[in-house]
C-alpha cells in the first residue's frame, strides 16, 4: 500500500496487481466521515490482477475523517450540497483519466465502488463516463437526480451491484428503489438485494459483493 500526498490531483492509496500489463482500474470512493483506508480493506478478497485505487475525500470533518461534499442531515429535501457534489464528480472523472495515464491502465473497462456518499457519486460518475466505466458497485447509496448527468444515452455493457440495509436510518431504502426504476427504464443490468442491517455492510452483503466481483471479472 502506498500513499501519494502530492502525486496526481487526489490523494490516494493503491494496490498494484500481482501480474499483467494494462490492468483494469478498480476505484474506491469512501462514505461521509470515513477515509481512503475504509473500502481498501476489501482488497484482500478482490482478484489480484485489478489495479486498486482508493481515494481520500476533499473536505476534512475531523481526525482522519473526510467527505466529498457537505450533508444537511436535518433537511432531507436539501440533503446534499449540489454545487460541491457536481464539482467532485468533475474532479473524480478527471482523476480516472489521470490515473489511467499515470499507471498505464486499460481505458475500458473501469470498475467503480462506493459506499453511502461514495455510492451516490458512483452513480453519477459512472453515467457521465459510461464509455469507460462498465461495472458499478453502489453500497447503501442512491441515484440523486440533482447531480445526475443529463442527455446521456450511451449505456453499453454497464452493470450495477446495488445493496442496501433494510433498517438504514441515514439513507431510506425507498430512495434506492427510485434509482432501480431508472435502471430498468434504460435496460441497464443490475443485481439488487436488501440485507438485515442498518447503514453498513453485514457479512452476507460482503460475501455477495465479492462473489459478484469475481463472476463479472474479465
Amino acid at each position: 500500500m502506498y500513499l501519494f500526498k502530492k502525486k496526481l490531483s487526489i490523494k490516494h492509496i493503491i494496490r498494484k496487481p500481482v501480474y499483467g500489463n494494462e490492468n483494469t482500474l478498480f476505484l474506491m470512493i469512501h462514505g461521509y466521515g470515513s477515509n481512503e483506508k475504509d473500502l481498501f480493506s476489501f482488497q484482500k478478497d478482490i482478484p489480484e490482477d485489478f489495479f486498486i485505487i482508493s481515494i481520500q475525500g476533499f473536505y476534512s470533518i475531523g481526525t482522519n475523517k473526510y467527505s466529498w461534499y457537505d450533508i444537511d442531515f436535518d433537511n432531507k429535501n436539501k440533503f446534499i450540497n449540489i454545487i460541491q457534489a457536481k464539482e467532485t464528480i468533475e474532479k473524480i472523472s478527471y482523476f480516472i483519466h489521470e490515473s489511467i495515464e499515470e499507471y498505464k491502465l486499460r481505458k475500458n473497462p473501469v470498475w467503480i465502488c462506493g459506499f453511502s456518499q461514495g455510492a451516490i457519486l458512483s452513480y453519477a460518475i459512472a453515467l457521465k463516463n459510461s464509455d469507460k466505466i462498465k461495472r458499478v458497485i453502489s453500497l447503501s447509496g442512491y441515484l440523486e437526480n440533482n447531480i445526475f448527468p443529463k442527455n446521456i444515452n450511451y449505456y453499453s455493457d454497464l452493470e450495477f451491484f446495488i445493496s442496501h440495509g433494510k433498517y438504514d436510518s441515514i439513507i431510506p431504502i425507498n430512495w434506492t428503489k427510485k434509482g432501480l426504476k431508472f435502471l430498468k427504464e434504460k435496460q441497464i443490468l443490475f443485481f439488487y438485494k436488501e440485507y438485515d442491517s442498518g447503514h453498513t455492510l453485514n457479512h452476507l452483503n460482503y460475501k455477495d459483493l465479492i462473489k459478484w466481483i469475481k463472476e463479472k471479472h474479465f
